[in-house]
């Protein structure tokens, strides 16, 4: 009870004197334009642009909603919002942008597009008889899906009328959804996050929990936010990609001050049943992006360690936290096996969900896209 009140007088303490964004708040539409209209292999896709959220760099937050060519418009059909990968950014001291310029302007409708037409899981939404519709949302301020439409730290580029740019990924992709579904008649809608997109579906998923529009599922690939195994790969010198004290903090700094409080990663949420959306957990057992199976000490939430692979390591918290929730409950970990074709056995690959690919862990179905489909099914058919 006391850290619940704690932190609500904090809430109300950012949102009276400083104008913070709660996780509750919905995205803003109404300065949201269409772009342009395409067709590509059977789908037509319209691209809009939301005014309200500006990009890092340049530009603005955009967003492609697909439909089967020949489709009604006016009957129910579930909803497929796909968040794409591409790390994680900020701007250091000097304003530089970290770790480079990518993936902080504008998004063109073609990328957009790129990453529902691409293989693996996707395939298997498009050939659905539920017939999805299909929305892909832009990551042009690099915040993986997170920030909390706040003013960007140390960011020195502005907008047309000389104001600040804002990281807004979490409120974007929220106004994103809202749009689609006011637009279209929707039953039920999933996520489906890989990378860094992973892990804004896990804070997108909350924040909509919050908003009072959860999603029927999110399947989360690859990528999430673990803090405690961050600074224990530092302390331990855990493969070359790390990322030091003030990268991490400069990252925390552009995230929606909820989802920045270490007491909200996204397994303790899980755990205390504040994020009761249904998940569908996948990784690879040697991802290379978190190490691979390098050994580590990796530290538990319990304040134990056990020694285990970096990459199992990363993921531990949530899958825990999934287990934890017992044999009644929707989510689902699925730790799979799926290797480069150059490099069979080794369980060497970053996201799984975008390729056809085999899983060798006896542990779990050899096609583990089809068997996330059936997670999926399931949660069409839930009460």
């Amino acid at each position: 009870m006391r850290t619940r009140a704690l932190a609500l007088a904090a809430l109300i303490l950012c949102v009276v004197l400083v104008g913070c964004h709660p996780v509750t708040e919905p995205g803003k539409t109404a300065q949201i334009e269409l772009v342009g209209t395409s067709v590509v292999d059977g789908y037509q896709f319209d691209q809009y642009r939301n005014l309200a959220y500006p990009c890092s760099i340049s530009g603005y937050q955009t967003f492609v909603i697909g439909r089967k060519v020949g489709s009604s418009d006016t009957a129910p059909r579930p909803l497929w919002v796909r968040m794409r990968g591409g790390g994680v950014g900020w701007f250091d001291s000097s304003g530089k942008p970290q770790p480079s310029a990518g993936n902080k302007s504008e998004e063109s409708a073609a990328t957009s597009i790129g990453f529902v037409k691409d293989q693996g899981l996707m395939s298997h939404v498009r050939a659905d008889p539920a017939e999805f519709r299909l929305v892909s949302v832009s990551m042009c301020d690099h915040d993986i899906y997170s920030g909390g439409d706040d003013p960007d730290p140390n960011n020195p580029n502005t907008l047309p009328d000389g104001s600040p740019r804002t990281t807004n990924g979490l409120f974007a992709t929220k106004a994103a959804i809202q749009f689609a579904m006011s637009k279209y008649p929707t039953g039920r809608f999933f996520l489906h996050g890989t990378s860094a997109g992973s892990a804004g579906a896990l804070s997108v998923a909350w924040g909509l929990e919050k908003q009072g529009i959860p999603p029927a599922g999110a399947v989360v690939d690859s990528g999430m936010v673990n803090v405690e195994w961050e600074q224990a790969r530092n302390q331990q010198g855990i493969c070359d990609s790390q990322r030091d004290a003030s990268a991490l903090a400069a990252i925390q700094a552009r995230t929606q001050f909820q989802l920045a409080q270490i007491q909200n990663e996204p397994d303790k949420l899980v755990s205390r049943h504040d994020l009761t959306v249904p998940l569908l957990h996948t990784w690879s057992r040697a991802d290379p992006n978190v190490c691979g199976a390098t050994p580590m000490t990796c530290p538990l939430r319990d304040g134990s360690t056990v020694a285990m692979g970096s990459a199992d390591c990363a993921h531990e918290p949530l899958r825990a936290a999934i287990a934890g929730l017992g044999a009644g409950s929707k989510s689902r970990n699925l730790r799979v096996c799926v290797s480069p074709p150059a490099d069979p056995g080794s369980c060497a690959t970053h996201v799984v969900t975008n390729k056809d690919q085999t899983n060798t862990d006896p542990g779990e179905p050899a096609d583990y896209n089809a068997s996330i489909m059936d997670w999926v099914h399931a949660r069409l058919g839930d009460p």
